[in-house]
């Protein structure tokens, strides 16, 4: 496990230098390039799944420790960089995910969870993959959102010089958001309801907090999407309301794991 984790690590970190280094050059050819990245990636995605797998089978079934589960969060992300990437080579998302996910790996040796928990039903399985990909598609789009009131407010400036100019144009990069919010409003809503036929006591199971934030964070999207449709809502304002969607589901799930598992525990 330590080795797949070290290697994965490894991987991510090496994708990510060349990734970093070929956005930052003048144009040039890239089709080079694209292939050993793409190589690199999916050899550091069977390391990461492999250490997964292993992490798994050591907890007797899905160990829902914090920086596990994040683990397997930034597993999803890098998955979709990947796929993402193959069709925008020159600004791959990758540039941004792969150190995240090598964080992640990081963590999750040097920061063990000192309670954790295997899933007790098969069933619960659904509920948690659904919420795990709902969290990655959130978590992207807000790093979408954040490189997208970037490159607004350097255009408004007239700033369109340097790695501003590399990137895609503004409607391309608002498209991406919405497509990220709408899949991921799909999935949490999914998350939401299978997760409340396992319900039994709010209180007991410490989920009070963290189903509360997490109706709030699919309101505040609701009304992201309502907006848009209604009002066409599109730039800062988009930003806005993803970054406290965003923000709700991070305090719903990594906020209330960290303070149950570090601080009360």
């Amino acid at each position: 496990m330590a080795i797949a984790n070290a290697l994965a690590f490894l991987l991510y970190l090496s994708s990510s230098a060349i990734l970093i280094r070929r956005f930052a050059q003048p144009d040039s050819s890239t089709a080079k390039a694209s292939l050993p990245v793409g190589i690199l990636i999916i050899m550091a995605l069977l390391f990461h799944a492999t250490d997964i797998v292993f992490t798994v089978e050591a907890a007797g079934g899905w160990n829902l420790g914090l920086f596990t589960t994040f683990s397997i969060i930034t597993w999803l992300m890098a998955l979709i960089a990947l796929i993402v990437g193959s069709r925008l080579p020159r600004t791959h998302p990758g540039i941004v995910i792969y150190p995240l996910v090598a964080l992640s790996l990081i963590l999750k040796v040097e920061l063990p969870s000192s309670q954790t928990s295997a899933l007790s039903d098969p069933a619960l399985e659904w509920h948690v993959l659904l919420s795990l990909a709902a969290y990655s598609l959130f978590m992207l789009a807000a790093i979408q959102a954040i490189i997208l009131a970037v490159q607004e407010k350097q255009l408004r400036q007239h700033h369109v010089a340097g790695l501003i100019r590399k990137l895609p144009p503004l409607q391309t990069m608002e498209t991406a958001l919405f497509q990220l919010i709408i899949t991921g409003f799909c999935l949490l809503t999914l998350g939401l309801v299978t997760g409340l036929m396992f319900v039994d006591d709010l209180l007991a199971q410490h989920l009070m907090h963290k189903t509360v934030l997490s109706v709030i964070a699919w309101c505040v999207f609701a009304a992201l999407l309502w907006g848009r449709l209604r009002h066409g809502w599109r730039g800062r304002t988009a930003v806005k309301w993803t970054l406290v969607g965003f923000s709700f589901l991070l305090l719903a799930y990594m906020g209330s794991k960290f303070v149950l598992e570090y601080l009360v525990n």
